[in-house]
């Protein structure tokens, strides 16, 4: 019996390990550049599809191409100002009406500076989660783990959980130089499944 308790103790400690190992962070953070392929699945009350956005420019501005499979079948770009990636309390997630946006007091799959720092520094952050014209949502936050692939490697990285709202929503962020937004459900879900730097 002692040591069945021995080895599932060793197993835990050796998950936990994976959990904290800074290379994994390193591949996901050296795999996010222009060309690099992200995957989601997309979850609505009426579809599911795939949403895939490859990134065409990252730095003080962003830019990004998207394009939905399964369902309809829609595409466009997404362009974010050094405006919006400081400053913006908004998230733009409408991927379902196609065509191109420009981004200027919202961001999108990313969360700005601003948002950023009130996480960090005060654990909960004001976000309009439906665009810009949304009423606020007052998220609160937590620090967890949470996996996907990146290059065909299985990875686990630090996220923030935030949640709230009524009805509950929840945004979960990758803690990482580049906040994406692994996860989110606002009354419907996406979840990052894989990234492809190229």
């Amino acid at each position: 019996m002692q040591k069945l308790i021995l080895f599932l103790a060793l197993v835990i400690f050796s998950f936990q390990l994976k959990a904290q190992d800074p290379a994994d962070l390193e591949a996901f953070e050296k795999a996010i550049k222009p060309g690099a392929q992200l995957s989601y699945d997309v979850t609505t009350k009426e579809t599911q599809y795939k949403l895939t956005i490859i990134l065409k420019k990252l730095g003080p501005e962003m830019a990004f191409d998207w394009k939905t499979t399964g369902g309809q079948t829609k595409s466009g770009s997404v362009t974010m100002s050094a405006n919006a990636l400081t400053n913006a309390t908004a998230l733009f997630s409408n991927f379902m009406g196609g065509g191109d946006s420009k981004l200027d007091r919202e961001t999108s799959l990313w969360l700005s500076k601003k948002v950023v720092t009130d996480v960090t520094s005060t654990t909960q952050a004001s976000i309009k989660l439906r665009g810009s014209t949304d009423s606020v949502t007052v998220l609160s936050n937590a620090t967890t783990s949470l996996g996907f692939n990146v290059d065909g490697n299985f990875v686990t990285l630090p996220i923030w959980e935030l949640q709230g709202g009524d009805p509950k929503c929840t945004v979960d962020v990758l803690e990482s130089k580049f906040p994406l937004i692994y996860k989110m459900d606002i009354g419907w879900s996406m979840v990052l499944t894989e990234v492809k730097s190229q």
